[in-house]
């Protein structure tokens, strides 16, 4: 009797175990959303070629990254990627700056307390070419802002045709995840959380 005993208490506790860590891992995570914002829309030029232009468009979003776990987590990567895979030799990857004064690198070593909520203004870039004889015409009326590492990057608010333009220029098979990569202080283990970017 007492075995049969044991073998239900034993069966009543891992049930109550699995529900505690079922419980624990949904509700420990990292929520991420975003938002296009009212920054204007910049382009950046790259290189020139026989008859084309490298360039990267950059448009504004707001990520909100909220935490909800109990201890300390650090942001150790922001980045994209497509298709689930990790785009690092996809000629359309994604650039990520940050929205200050002057195009930055990503944050990084950002650290999130107990259930703390942090934004983040940044720009995504997609890679594209345009034709060097479009060049002229769609930068217009674009404003000089600044040289990002060689590369001459203009915004675009004042131009009626580029933003349309760049917009079309997006197709499906560049879009991609915006990844963040966190470090759990606690049990000293990486985390990493992505979002379909629009």
């Amino acid at each position: 009797m007492k075995f049969i005993m044991g073998k239900h208490a034993y069966i009543l506790f891992a049930l109550v175990v699995s529900i505690v860590i079922s419980c624990r891992s949904q509700e420990e995570n990292v929520e991420l959303s975003f938002e296009k914002t009212d920054a204007p829309l910049k382009v950046m030029e790259s290189f020139t070629m026989a008859d084309s232009v490298y360039v990267t468009l950059l448009k504004p979003y707001r990520i909100k990254v909220k935490s909800n776990y109990s201890n300390t987590i650090e942001t150790n990567w922001i980045g994209m990627n497509s298709g689930g895979g990790s785009g690092s030799h996809n000629p359309s990857k994604y650039l990520i700056y940050t929205d200050k004064h002057k195009l930055a690198p990503p944050p990084r070593g950002v650290k999130f307390s107990s259930y703390e909520t942090k934004i983040f203004d940044i720009y995504i870039g997609y890679r594209m070419f345009i034709k060097s004889k479009e060049k002229n015409s769609l930068l217009e009326n674009a404003v000089y802002l600044e040289e990002n590492r060689e590369r001459k990057v203009y915004d675009l608010s004042k131009s009626e045709i580029a933003p349309r333009f760049f917009e079309h220029k997006i197709t499906d098979d560049i879009r991609g995840y915006l990844s963040f990569s966190f470090y759990n202080y606690e049990n000293e283990l990486g985390l990493r959380e992505t979002i379909a970017v629009e």
